[in-house]
Parts: C-alpha cells; structure tokens; sequence
C-alpha cells in the first residue's frame, strides 16, 4: 500500500506543489477562505491536478440503461458429431392375442373336367346275374366257373391266375338295398362248392326281426353283382 502512495506521489508531484502553494496562498490571504469550486482554482493549476485515470472532478450520475441491441445474425452450424454406438437387442415379447378369423371367401369357379384316365389294372372283371350267370357284355373271365350253393353264396373258379384282391359291388338295379363282401378262397358259408373257390361273393338283404336288440338283421339273398379281381 505505501509503495502504491509514494509511486502517486512521485508521477503527479507538480500537481500537488501546485495544489499546496495554492493551498497555502489562500491560507495566508484570508484565514477563512473556503474553495467550494474549481471554478475558484487557475486553470493552470487545476490542469496539474489531473492525474493519470482522469478529473479529480467527482463522477455524474448513472445515465438510464439504453435499449437492448440487435439480434446478431446466427453463427455457422457446428460440426457434425459421430455416429453413437449400435444398442443391443431388446428382449423378445410375448406374442399377441390369436386374431378374429377373417371371412369365409367366396368359392372359386369350376375347374376344367380332367383328361379320361387309363383303363384300370384289373385282371379279371365280370357282372355277375343273380343265379350266378356271368354276363359276357361285361366281364372278361367267360371261362370262369361261377357256382351258387345256397342263396346269395357265389364261388368263383378257373380265373387262370393267381388272385391277390376282390372288390364286389351291388347292382344298382337290385329293387332292395343290399350288402356285398368279397373273399380270397372260401367261407363257411361256401364250403359245399364243388371246386375249391378262387374268390368267394356272398350278398346280403337286410330283413327286419324282433330281438332283444331291437336292430335290423341281414340274411343272405340272390343279388346281382359286379366283380373286379387283381
């Protein structure tokens, strides 16, 4: 602190001799003379009395605050930043509800009739009468033997081949509904054939009976037929 005095004092020297004979002159003059302005000091000396931050003079009031400026134009983008790292998957949820089922579509037109098959494989085909005649407009097996030893009951033999499957069908023209089976070899039922039977066909006609169980029971019945043997 003193350095700083004496530093002011050595810059600013001619200003306080002045101010002190000033001073002093003043003081000899007129004991009580009292400087209320610097109107009342030389110019020549009030100049001295400046010193290097300005006017001893005291400062003037704050002035107002002034209106704010302008808004500056905006400054140039920065720089673009780097691509964040890559998040891990998330766990898997639970799946959704089943949804509504959607409506029925409408039904598609008709397809072309597909090309006439091949013949089929059988070997042996025949419409059989029902007294066993074999019908040669429709059958294949003329030399086969057809044998009917009680109604409904057909043995076929002579077929000149070995038989692996039979299928029967009724006759459609039949006047009663009836049922059909066909049998590699023999059955109980045609055990009385005079030749051991390739194939046996036995047709059945439902007949209505009274038993404990209230149902329909079949008997056998001459029927028309047809047979196809592989």
């Amino acid at each position: 602190m003193l350095i700083r005095i004496l530093r002011a004092v050595r810059h600013n020297i001619v200003a306080w001799l002045a101010l002190l004979v000033a001073l002093s002159g003043t003081s000899m003059a007129a004991t009580h003379y009292v400087i209320t302005s610097t109107r009342q000091i030389q110019p020549s000396v009030l100049k001295q009395m400046r010193t290097a931050r300005g006017a001893l003079v005291p400062a003037g009031a704050t002035g107002p605050q002034g209106s704010g400026g302008k808004e500056g134009p905006a400054g140039p983008p920065g720089r673009k930043g780097e691509i964040g790292l890559k998040g891990e998957i998330g766990p898997k949820g639970e799946p959704g509800p089943k949804g509504e089922a959607g409506p029925t579509g409408e039904t598609g037109p008709r397809g072309e009739s597909g090309p006439k098959g091949a013949p089929g494989s059988a070997l042996a085909y025949a419409h059989v009468a029902k007294n066993g005649n074999i019908e040669a407009a429709n059958s294949n097996i003329e030399q086969a033997k057809v044998e009917s030893p009680e109604p409904g009951v057909y043995c076929i033999s002579g077929l000149g081949f070995t038989a692996h499957n039979a299928v029967g069908t009724i006759d459609a023209s039949e006047p009663v509904p009836g049922f059909i089976t066909a049998t590699l070899g023999k059955t109980k039922y045609s055990a009385s054939c005079t030749q051991e039977p390739e194939v046996t066909v036995e047709t059945w006609e439902p007949v209505a009976v009274k038993n404990s169980r209230g149902g329909i029971e079949a008997a056998t019945a001459n029927m028309a037929f047809y047979v196809a043997i592989n």
